[in-house]
């Protein structure tokens, strides 16, 4: 049931909206729908019975994934004529095969097979009305200077699972979008210098690319009207900028010493953190139509600081 939309066709919106996991990008999109399309039903999926009350207090009907006790019927009635977000991570304990969309993604836990929840919703998205699948620029691995969809995926391994994940989805009709890093009021840059728990990669010198979570939302409704089923984009703001350049201007502005720095071979140093790149969002940006709210970060953590 996954539909395409013919070129000058009206734009055509769902009814309900169905979060596959809930993180920060779900909550950002959930929070955007609310505003802009509040007729729309928010529902989200959880494996945890503590966080069913969590989302119904946020006004996200809670769907309790059973795991092995999933009622296929009550999931087929879920998804039907939905537009449907998987925001539900690969694993990279162990490898997929990219090669194949049958390829078996592993779960958060390490299990496989029927424990994984991409495999058990997996049958049961034909019913939906449109798919996004939410992946990561992760995907480039190493690769260094500017970056888009045309871009040579790594063969590191957690960019082979991570595509692995995109070619899962996307030969179900899902739209690709690639993330760099998300931040918002509650979550990014701003609030682990706060904590104290910050260091510098290196000297500070190699470029990321990021966007606010407002703006992923904003992209990911954009997808939802317009996306071709199994088209992909990589998403950012408009200005990557150093390491060092984002965290001078958030100290000035916190008025915080700067933090020290780690080697960026260090194993305590998260692999994001060791990358060099810059996004190029152009594409996404045109051909869905979206305008950025916070088009580099100085706007976005300026957001980010006053809501705090």
């Amino acid at each position: 049931m996954i539909s395409s939309r013919s070129p000058g066709a009206a734009p055509v919106k769902a009814s309900k909206l169905v979060l596959l996991g809930v993180g920060n990008a779900a909550l950002a999109v959930a929070e955007h729908y609310k505003i802009e399309q509040p007729g729309v039903k928010l529902f989200g999926t959880t494996r945890s019975a503590v966080k069913v009350e969590i989302l119904r207090s946020v006004g996200i009907e809670p769907w309790h994934d059973r795991g092995a006790e999933i009622a296929a019927g009550e999931l087929d009635e879920l998804l039907s004529d939905a537009d449907v977000l998987i925001s539900i991570p690969p694993s990279c304990s162990a490898s997929s095969s990219a090669s194949s969309p049958a390829s078996s993604p592993v779960s958060a836990d390490g299990e496989a097979g029927q424990s994984d929840p991409q495999l058990r919703y997996a049958p049961h998205v034909v019913q939906a009305r449109k798919l996004v699948y939410i992946s990561s620029t992760a995907v480039y691995g190493e690769a260094t200077g500017v970056v888009d969809e045309r871009t040579a995926c790594s063969d590191s391994a957690v960019a082979v699972e991570r595509r692995a994940a995109e070619v899962f989805w996307g030969s179900r009709g899902a739209c690709v979008l690639r993330a760099p890093g998300l931040y918002g009021p509650a979550t990014g840059l701003h609030r682990r210098l706060l904590a104290g728990n910050y260091k510098l990669p290196g000297d500070g010198s190699n470029y990321a690319s990021r966007i606010h979570l407002e703006d992923l939302a904003r992209i990911i409704e954009a997808a939802f009207i317009g996306a071709q089923p199994g088209s992909l984009y990589v998403t950012g703001d408009l200005r990557p900028a150093t390491h060092l350049e984002v965290v001078t201007w958030l100290c000035r502005r916190l008025d915080l010493p700067m933090p020290p720095s780690i080697p960026l071979d260090s194993p305590g140093l998260h692999y994001t953190l060791r990358g060099n790149r810059r996004v190029d969002a152009t594409k996404v940006l045109s051909e869905l139509n979206v305008t950025l709210k916070y088009p580099t970060y100085v706007e976005g953590f300026s957001q980010c600081l006053a809501a705090i």
